[in-house]
């Protein structure tokens, strides 16, 4: 396999991690919600540290970055509470 085909599987796996990264976006929605009507406040640094301690572990069993992957993950978090706290701006409009 060239270069070429190793960018074009890259560009592949690229793709599907923006569709991944989408499609968790977009539970944000459902997640408000959840918290709406369970009366939990939008930030949880409880479940926040569950996560990232998720990612991490599954970081060292791939021999990646941990420090890496939870910058990522962190993004993440913040991407998803950013949404949420946009779906509070509209609940209350």
């Amino acid at each position: 396999m060239g270069l070429m085909e190793h960018r074009r599987e890259i560009e592949a796996i690229d793709e599907e991690i923006i569709r991944l990264i989408g499609q968790r976006n977009r539970m944000a929605k459902s997640i408000f919600e959840a918290k709406k009507k369970e009366g939990k406040e939008i930030n949880d640094a409880e479940q926040e540290k569950l996560v990232l301690g998720r990612a991490i572990d599954l970081a060292t069993e791939q021999s990646l970055d941990a420090g890496a992957i939870k910058e990522i993950f962190s993004i993440l978090i913040r991407m998803s509470l950013q949404k949420q706290y946009e779906f509070l701006g509209e609940d209350k409009g």
